[in-house]
């Protein structure tokens, strides 16, 4: 997740009839990713490695990347949502019945127990009801950040200068390694909130270690031990 793990180059094979798409970093292994719900294809690999040695690796893995993209395929899609009373949308994990009230001003959110109430302008549309939403989720997740800042990073001794939301569609965070500001990705706030936990530790742990290597799974080991539990249950479709 870390930004100073920009591509060197890009490249593409078919291995198979299977395109993949090669993006060279400076990293020390090479990554394999299936895409939701596309379906596509990425691999990253060190500098070094040249195209034959990671079309090599990828044919040793063939078996497994058929599977994956099965398994994608039967991934049911999100339903596109239109910001009409009765809709389910999530927050923390947790799906709430969505009231719209139609009035001429104060467009708002705001959380009743199971039930997200929004009031929307007459002329707004579902672009616009979004953007509401969305603003709100923002108000929600940067106040829980906050939070989770006041107690991760005495605890690690780890500090950012700064934070921000925006969406993502690749990544749940990311981390600038040189000025120290993280990112979190708002779609964060409809999982559970251990979810937002895990990705603030994994990139403030960033600060330490630059690369996903051993010391960096070792110190992720040391300060949240079901991480691991943490990051299935973060990219998981809920």
């Amino acid at each position: 997740m870390s930004k100073e793990s920009k591509s060197l180059y890009s490249a593409k094979l078919l291995i198979n009839d299977i395109p993949v798409t090669v993006k060279s970093k400076r990293i020390k292994n090479m990554y394999l990713r299936v895409r939701a719900p596309s379906g596509d294809v990425e691999v990253s690999a060190p500098r070094q490695c040249s195209l034959n040695e990671i079309e090599r690796w990828l044919f040793e893995r063939h078996d497994w990347l058929i599977k994956q993209r099965e398994r994608v395929a039967m991934q049911p899609s999100p339903p596109e949502l239109q910001f009409v009373s009765g809709e389910e949308h999530k927050l923390w994990g947790k799906s709430h019945t969505l009231d719209v009230a139609v009035k001429k001003r104060g467009a708002s959110v705001k959380c009743e127990g199971e039930q997200l109430q929004l009031v929307s302008l007459p002329h707004y549309n579902a672009d616009q009801r979004k953007k509401i939403m969305d603003r709100w989720y923002r108000e929600q997740i940067t106040r829980e950040v906050e939070a989770l800042l006041d107690i991760w990073q005495p605890r690690m001794g780890a500090y950012s200068n700064s934070f921000g939301i925006r969406a993502m569609k690749t990544r749940w965070g990311s981390c600038n390694i040189r000025s120290k500001k993280i990112w979190l990705n708002l779609e964060l706030v409809k999982k559970p909130a251990e979810c937002l936990e895990y990705v603030l530790v994994h990139e403030l742990t960033h600060l330490f270690e630059r690369y996903h290597n051993v010391r960096f799974y070792a110190l992720m080991d040391e300060f949240l031990p079901d991480w691991r539990e943490r990051k299935k249950l973060t990219n998981q479709f809920i």
